[in-house]
């Protein structure tokens, strides 16, 4: 386990592994890495040593709102003042991004993943973690109470920091990657747990009803490509992890170098590729 971290067990071990794949794949002269909302650098720092290890060449850098926290330790990277929720300002193109334990804390998504696009180039790697709303366990208490796992009970309007403030949706979080030009999106989890695995003989269930609103009376425009789609995400979200598993990561492949027009989203579905 990596000393240091706050994550949930398992999940800075696979965001680890899963860099050091990446970058023997991406085979490059120096493999340059950027992590936002970083914390003290625990997964930074295992990183670093892991590539280090590995004989890979690389250049780790940060950003946070809270620069301090790393660039008093003199870890051998540096840390920019970045804030999550407002344009980056980097001037550099990076080869992996990595978002662990954060896009539950903002306000705007959209906008997280956009700035990631613009400084991802295609074939490039994004890595996302969190909560996942749509285990068995998350979803009975929904049905009960109106709150997700992680997010147990309803907001405090007078406590204003940084908390649980965003319930990502894998749904929403997969269609928020793809319309910012990344796809090849896998998804795992990190550990089960109990509440999940006594729920599993409503799964059928779940699967009956998701897969006639997903495949059966999907009949849009476009509806032939899109229920292919849809066949791959309902696998996804039936997959034992996702089922079981506490925390979602995501990790997908910046496929496109494109920029959000405006001007067409409110075009109807037969003007886009499928």
């Amino acid at each position: 386990m990596i000393t240091g971290s706050i994550s949930s067990k398992g999940v800075n071990e696979i965001v680890l592994q899963s860099v050091i794949t990446q970058a023997r794949q991406l085979n490059k002269e120096k493999i340059s890495i950027l992590e936002i909302g970083p914390g003290k650098g625990a997964l930074s720092k295992a990183i670093r040593d892991a590539l280090e290890a590995a004989g890979i060449n690389y250049e780790i850098e940060c950003g946070d709102i809270e620069p301090q926290q790393i660039n008093d330790q003199n870890l051998g990277f540096e840390c920019r003042y970045v804030n999550a929720q407002e344009k980056f300002n980097l001037d550099k193109h990076y080869d992996i991004g990595i978002i662990v334990e954060l896009i539950e804390h903002i306000e705007n998504p959209f906008h997280l993943i956009r700035e990631f696009a613009g400084i991802l180039s295609p074939g490039s790697m994004l890595i996302v973690t969190s909560p996942n709303i749509l285990s068995l366990a998350s979803r009975l208490r929904f049905f009960f109470t109106g709150c997700y796992d992680y997010f147990r009970r309803p907001y405090n309007e007078y406590w204003l920091n940084m908390g649980h403030v965003n319930p990502l949706n894998p749904l929403q979080l997969i269609y928020i990657l793809r319309k910012n030009g990344f796809e090849n999106i896998q998804v795992t989890t990190n550990k089960g747990t109990l509440n999940s695995m006594l729920m599993l003989p409503v799964a059928p269930f779940i699967y009956l009803f998701s897969f006639l609103h997903y495949i059966l009376r999907e009949n849009r425009e476009g509806g032939k490509e899109q229920k292919k789609r849809n066949r791959k995400t309902l696998g996804t979200l039936m997959s034992p992890g996702m089922l079981l598993g506490k925390i979602a990561i995501y990790k997908a492949i910046r496929t496109s170098d494109i920029e959000t027009n405006t001007s067409t989203w409110f075009q109807s579905d037969r003007h886009f590729k499928p």
